[in-house]
């Protein structure tokens, strides 16, 4: 008996890779010769484009035991799209130290990735008026655990690579940051997946191998707001994310191959709480 849906979503720490939107960064880059530290867990729920991706493994439940070839893609085609923008839960820890005033270097791993970029400060104004641009590339390395919605299919490889590029502007002093601003990601992925095509009691006794690759664009927005002292804030961020991901399926069965494409669109929503601290 496999996890219901709603426990599945309780496990989504343990693996699920979907790309992170996440900056938790001020405006205003760490000072000359500072680190920060900064602690954040992100989510993206079941909603928008994620919320197709998991209505679409729960439809598998009415695709009989032995599918059609027609069912079989459809087995692909929800499989596929878990693994493009599948919800998440992901907890991070990022540094970041400044070169000098205009130039601040990081990186960050997570429960599902792994990166780094850089940030310049393009504006600075008194008093506390800053902005930035950035960009960062992260490594994902955890599949969406997709069999613990349906027994119709096992992820077999899965990885991710997102480059992105954020421009924020806000407000920064001793208590308080407020920052906001565009974010532009572009994802490449590439995956393969065994979908079950035959059934005898609860076993599966033939697979398909289903081969995805493909790119997402993201365009984005974000608003964050910090408080606390001199050194140490607790801070919020909102992020909403309109997406585009396209990705080429092949699949492998009974000696014959299968080719179509997938076309997924709709927006990312992704709340986060943190913590920040220069050292």
């Amino acid at each position: 008996m496999r996890p219901t849906p709603s426990l599945a979503l309780l496990l989504l720490p343990l693996a699920a890779c979907s790309s992170s939107l996440t900056s938790m960064q001020p405006a205003r880059t760490v000072p000359e010769g500072h680190v920060q530290a900064a602690t954040s867990l992100s989510i993206t729920p079941p909603t928008g484009i994620a919320g197709d991706a998991v209505d679409g493994l729960r439809a598998l439940d009415d695709v009989g035991r032995n599918p059609t070839a027609a069912e079989v893609q459809q087995i692909g085609e929800a499989a596929a799209a878990a693994l493009v923008q599948p919800p998440s839960v992901d907890a991070q820890l990022a540094l970041a130290y400044g070169v000098n005033e205009r130039l601040e270097l990081d990186a960050r791993v997570g429960s599902t990735s792994a990166g780094g970029g850089f940030r310049l400060q393009f504006l600075r104004r008194s008093p506390g008026i800053y902005g930035a641009l950035g960009f960062r590339v992260d490594i994902g390395f955890n599949a969406f655990p997709v069999d613990r919605f349906t027994d119709r299919v096992r992820i077999q490889s899965f990885r991710r690579q997102d480059f992105s590029v954020p421009l924020v502007l806000g407000y920064s002093r001793r208590r308080v940051h407020v920052w906001a601003g565009p974010k532009l990601m572009f994802s490449r992925y590439r995956g393969a997946v065994a979908v079950c095509t035959r059934r005898v009691d609860d076993d599966c006794r033939g697979e398909a191998t289903l081969n995805a690759s493909g790119r997402a664009t993201y365009v984005a927005g974000q608003l964050g707001f910090a408080i606390g002292s001199n050194r140490a804030w607790f801070a919020v961020e909102l992020s909403i994310a309109r997406v585009r991901a396209l990705a080429d399926l092949e699949m492998q069965a009974s000696g014959s191959v299968m080719e179509h494409d997938l076309d997924q669109r709709g927006r990312v929503f992704t709340p986060a709480v943190g913590f920040l601290l220069w050292i």
